[in-house]
């Protein structure tokens, strides 16, 4: 039950998030500049904590998500 809730969490933090990380992509931001622009923009991590680069790490992984 509890796995479920997190999937769901996960899956609608994705949802919000993914738009913001593939536009800065486009502008060519890597991983510094990619937790530095959603930390000054307010986007928290998924456990609702600064990024840093690591957690862009894992979160373009779990989506996805090559940077340029």
């Amino acid at each position: 039950m509890y796995e479920d809730i997190r999937n769901k969490k996960t899956a609608i933090f994705d949802a919000k998030v993914k738009p913001v990380i593939e536009e800065l992509i486009e502008y060519g931001y890597g991983y510094t500049a990619l937790a530095n622009a959603l930390n000054s923009r307010g986007v928290f991590s998924r456990w609702g904590t600064p990024w840093t680069i690591d957690s862009v790490k894992k979160t373009l992984k779990r989506l996805d998500i090559k940077t340029l």
